[in-house]
């Protein structure tokens, strides 16, 4: 479809946007930045199916009026259930948890991935986001896309790049219409490495993302492969902290030009194999040593590690000579947060590794992990026998902190 045809496809959304704001306002067309900015990087957003597109830019346009009014009375909608909240709460109960692992659900998203991880795509809408974390005491979360992430359309790289701007607009939308409480993990289009990093430094410079989300393999291939080491490379030069979210996808086989789902059990994707995934790529970076040399990059690992802890001294002592300073990056530039029912039990195994307290975060997985755990893996961390108060605040709070440099 050429881009004129497309454009007047949706004249109704570009012109009905126009009059949001006046012109000393933000920009009142927010479908033509979007589509300016992304011709400007030479990314083709006809390339998405109209529906989809028709989707993504309707919900873009109605959360953008959010952020019109946001910044034009300087705070943001939650402000005031947030005051209403902190008189109906116990005083033991905390209202300061940061949440560096939880997800957005664009409804359009979910009808491009009706099932996630062998699960169905949970409902999701902003303002539920934000009573949840009302909710549960969390102050601040940076949310995310979650898998497959702008991989869904496997092998379609014009498509994979557009959906990953458009995913990208949007999420950065929500965090601007409650800037005090949401930041955001930008996803890339990798397998496509030239275009994964040019919107991963449009994502961070321009739309202000915190860190990158990346998935355990993109379209069959780990992240320890050479071919994302420009990838890696790129975000290491760009200087300072950068972070990577390393969040667990659906595992494949190529049969072929064909990728195949291998899970070899009866059960959905996302309760087992996820942990494991999160093991063979965090064994692909390191025998790799991908980790080893980009050192200004730190990662989160979601579910306290998965599977990796258990196979760590089975993967390192085949490889002994990076085996202590596999150690001292896992200790130090890697953080490990608690989404799941991690601290019942699992975290004694990441624990006997040596990972200081320190690297530990809090995460709810939101709204992927069903509510009916919430409460139970919320108590598990503020009833640990395994941590003192000062160092379960670190958990909900500080380590995050440190981890961004206080720019949360």
């Amino acid at each position: 479809m050429k881009t004129s045809t497309f454009l007047s496809l949706f004249t109704s959304v570009l012109l009905s946007s126009a009059s949001i704001v006046s012109a000393q306002d933000p920009p009142a067309n927010i479908t033509e930045v979007v589509l300016d900015n992304a011709a400007a990087d030479s990314i083709d957003l006809s390339a998405l199916d109209p529906s989809i597109f028709n989707g993504a830019f309707a919900e873009i346009k109605a959360v953008y009026e959010q952020v019109v009014e946001v910044e034009s009375s300087g705070s943001d909608a939650s402000t005031a259930r947030r005051r209403a909240l902190r008189y109906n709460r116990r005083a033991d109960t905390r209202k300061d948890i940061i949440d560096v692992h939880t997800h957005a659900v664009p409804s359009w998203f979910k009808q491009l991935v009706p099932v996630t991880g062998g699960n169905p795509t949970p409902d999701w809408t902003l303002e539920g986001h934000i009573a949840f974390m009302d909710q549960q005491g969390i102050d601040k979360s940076i949310i995310a896309i979650s898998a497959p992430h702008a991989n869904v359309f496997q092998g379609q790289k014009a498509v994979t790049v557009a959906l990953a701007r458009v995913l990208n607009e949007a999420i950065s939308l929500y965090c601007r219409a409650y800037p005090t409480r949401l930041n955001f993990y930008a996803v890339v289009p990798l397998p496509y490495t030239t275009e994964a990093i040019a919107e991963a430094k449009y994502a961070i410079n321009t739309l202000g993302a915190k860190g990158i989300v990346l998935t355990s393999n993109h379209e069959g291939t780990y992240l320890g492969n050479a071919q994302f080491t420009p990838f890696f490379k790129a975000i290491n030069e760009l200087g300072g902290r950068r972070v990577l979210y390393i969040h667990p996808g659906t595992p494949y086989v190529k049969v072929g030009n064909q990728l195949v789902e291998a899970n070899p059990t009866p059960y959905p994707t996302g309760n087992i194999e996820f942990y494991f995934e999160t093991a063979r790529t965090l064994m692909d970076l390191t025998l790799t040593q991908t980790i080893h040399n980009f050192t200004n990059i730190h990662y989160v690992i979601p579910h306290v590690g998965g599977a990796f802890p258990a196979a760590l001294d089975r993967i390192l002592k085949s490889a002994p000579a990076i085996y202590d300073s596999s150690l001292a990056i896992y200790n130090t530039r890697f953080w490990w947060d608690s989404a799941g029912p991690t601290y019942y039990h699992q975290i004694s195994g990441l624990l006997g590794i040596g990972v200081p307290k320190s690297q530990l975060l809090f995460g709810t997985d939101f709204p992927y992990a069903p509510i009916f755990t919430q409460a139970g893996s919320l108590a598990a961390v503020k009833n640990s026998p395994l941590f003192t108060d000062t160092e379960k605040t670190a958990i909900f709070k500080t380590n995050a902190q440190n981890l961004f440099q206080n720019q949360l």
